[in-house]
């Protein structure tokens, strides 16, 4: 290794030291304003003092790789059964089984029904050898027993199976706002559930708070975990009152989690759900125990436009995960927005996290992390905060109630409007659409099936009530045995009233800027061309490339084409330019001095040659009121509503987008 020397002042330098330049270089502000602001009313600071003395958390078991599980939801079996094969033997620890009545089915879903069905997904699988995960909305008891029963069949005894996160009724209560039962009703088939696999042996735990649901539609971190531990919460109190032991109950529940491509705050948002389970464990006076945590890379920071760019997004999430302490990570396909995985999409999903296991080594150290001043401090903040968020649930009376007053909904709404103005001011930049659009990019291949659109008519079964002894769910696999449906499952199951509440739909941050962009290419379908922006350049290039460059890219992520961008020899040059240009937007682009000397004349001429819009890069104060009187339209700049610019602009050619594009 090379030793570096460093000079001894920078060695002997204190915070104290720091702070004392800071603030000379501050010139009279405090220190704070070096702070960064992040959602849940959190801060970065400058600078963090190491913690040599922090002991490493107890996450995953010391030098235990995490489990690398990959999404099965073709439609067809049997190319359903191809995929699982080949993940598996390309390094797939475990397979999430994804059926349509998933919320988070993201445009698959198997079809899958009878045990005939899943025979031919499991053919030549070795489920005793693998971890399953069930993504199944209303039907995750039921098809835990298909799984179960068709196991047998195959001679893999029930108690040899790992099976996690079986049901959540409170995800699909979140993404529809609608459950066809009474949770009292829920509730007992949770029991029930839990009766069925203590019965049958099987591994793994039963109920899953997951707080994908919540961060897919805006949550920030800090609502994220809080209404994540509520729902664990939940869960064990109504396990609880099915007659499972206080130190038992911890086994049978599990929290899912959403990583994204901030890499710190995901390192935090784990180690923070560690801790937060600690704690709620402590405060129920229950033995210590630990949580099994799956992370799964973010949807919500997924982009249709320049899809490439969500390797680098996953493989940072998927990174962040692994480092927190998941006990295992799904890492969606680079294509997923844009429709169902192909082979070589899943296999970049699966050499995501080999490369990061298998050749980075990076789960052979137990929270390596720890010690870090950043993300001690951070995951003590964010735990914090997040405890607070859980008691102000739970005085609502916990999720459920929570979500029924609308409290949930509110909150949440609120954290996605602050974060979508940081996305449509380019504050939180989205390369490939927000930020560098590449508008000559090349399509990528997805996969199209067609699914079986004839619905099945049911035939409804003779099931007993649910109680904590498992009878429903051994009836529901006797009858799965028998020949019958998922379907038959649930028309037969009786229904005692609903519940509703407002529903928080899954939301892409890129969205806004996508269809934007669908809008340009319909009227480059319709007109021939492309919309276009001139660049209206004034005085020598290096007077003007910054900022024309910065307008080329603003005006790309609506799918706006630049012309002009060049030296002009004259104002006469520059607006006959612009008269062979075809645009009806320009925008002037040059520095403020030259702005003093040519904005004002390049305005009028521009306006009498026909612009119906003419905006300016910067904001040159001195001027402001000047061209605002000769007709300037607007600015652009770092920090202004992109959004609501590009849809002005849209509007100027003739596009309308008012219901399709809110500016923020």
């Amino acid at each position: 290794m090379q030793n570096i020397d460093f000079p001894s002042d920078f060695l002997e330098a204190t915070q104290s030291d720091w702070e004392a330049s800071a603030l000379r270089a501050l010139k009279g502000a405090a220190l704070d304003a070096l702070n960064t602001p992040i959602a849940g009313g959190l801060e970065n600071k400058p600078l963090y003092q190491g913690r040599t003395d922090s002991a490493p958390l107890q996450l995953r078991e010391s030098s235990r790789p995490w489990k690398i599980i990959q999404r099965s939801d073709h439609p067809v079996i049997s190319e359903a059964n191809a995929q699982m094969l080949e993940d598996l033997e390309g390094g797939a620890d475990g397979i999430e089984l994804v059926l349509p009545a998933s919320p988070r089915i993201l445009g698959g879903g198997l079809s899958v029904q009878r045990i005939d069905d899943m025979l031919k997904l499991l053919d030549d699988v070795k489920p005793d050898l693998i971890d399953f995960r069930l993504e199944c909305g209303y039907e995750g008891s039921a098809t835990l027993a298909l799984l179960v029963e068709t196991c047998k069949r195959l001679g893999v005894p029930s108690d040899q199976l790992t099976v996690q996160g079986v049901s959540d009724p409170l995800s699909v209560f979140v993404s529809s706002g609608r459950v066809r039962n009474s949770f009292e009703r829920l509730e007992q088939r949770a029991q029930d559930l839990a009766g069925y696999a203590r019965n049958n042996g099987i591994q793994g735990s039963l109920l899953r708070g997951d707080g994908r649901c919540y961060h897919d539609t805006g949550a920030n971190s800090v609502q994220e975990l809080g209404l994540t531990l509520s729902s664990l919460l939940y869960y064990m109190r109504i396990l609880e009152k099915g007659g499972i032991p206080a130190e038992d109950l911890p086994k049978h529940v599990s929290a899912c989690l959403s990583a994204s491509a901030d890499q710190f705050g995901t390192i935090v948002k784990a180690r923070a759900m560690r801790q937060l389970w600690a704690r709620l464990l402590d405060a129920a006076q229950m033995p210590s125990q630990k949580l099994h945590l799956h992370m799964e890379t973010s949807w919500r920071m997924m982009s249709k436009r320049d899809p490439w760019v969500n390797m680098l997004r996953t493989t940072v999430a998927a990174f962040a995960a692994g480092i927190g302490g998941a006990d295992s990570v799904s890492v969606l396909p680079f294509t997923s927005a844009l429709g169902l995985p192909n082979a070589f999409a899943r296999r970049i999903a699966r050499n995501t996290q080999l490369i990061l296991v298998e050749e980075s080594n990076l789960a052979q150290v137990s929270d390596p992390a720890a010690g870090s001043g950043l993300v001690e401090e951070r995951t003590e903040e964010l735990a914090n905060a997040a405890w607070g968020y859980f008691q102000k649930i739970e005085k609502e009376g916990g999720v459920l109630e929570a979500l029924q007053s609308g409290l949930i909904y509110a909150d949440v709404t609120a954290a996605r409007a602050e974060e979508d103005k940081l996305v449509a001011t380019g504050r939180h930049p989205l390369t490939g659409t927000s930020a560098f659009p590449n508008l000559g990019e090349a399509d990528v291949e997805v996969l199209k099936a067609d699914t079986d659109q004839i619905g099945e008519i049911a035939t409804r079964k003779d099931l007993p009530e649910p109680s904590p002894d498992g009878q429903l769910i051994e009836a529901v696999a006797k009858a799965l045995s028998d020949g019958a449906g998922l379907v038959d499952i649930q028309a037969s199951r009786k229904q005692l009233g609903d519940n509703d509440c407002h529903a928080l739909k899954l939301t892409r941050l890129a969205t806004p800027f996508e269809s934007l962009r669908d809008k340009a290419e319909a009227f480059k379908e319709t007109q021939g061309n492309s919309p276009k922006v001139f660049l209206a350049t004034l005085g020598p290039v290096a007077q003007h490339t910054t900022r024309s460059t910065f307008t080329s890219n603003f005006y790309a992520a609506g799918g706006f084409v630049s012309g002009g961008g060049k030296h002009f020899e004259s104002l006469d040059d520059l607006i006959s330019c612009f008269r062979i240009s075809d645009a009806k937007i320009a925008c002037i682009c040059s520095s403020d001095k030259v702005y003093e000397e040519q904005a004002v004349a390049v305005l009028k001429e521009l306006k009498a040659a026909g612009a119906k819009r003419v905006t300016l890069a910067g904001r040159p104060k001195e001027l402001m009121t000047e061209l605002t009187e000769n007709g300037l339209d607007g600015t652009i700049y770092q920090g202004c509503d992109m959004l609501a610019e590009l849809k002005t602009c849209f509007e100027v050619v003739g596009v309308s987008l008012a219901d399709e594009v809110e500016a923020i």
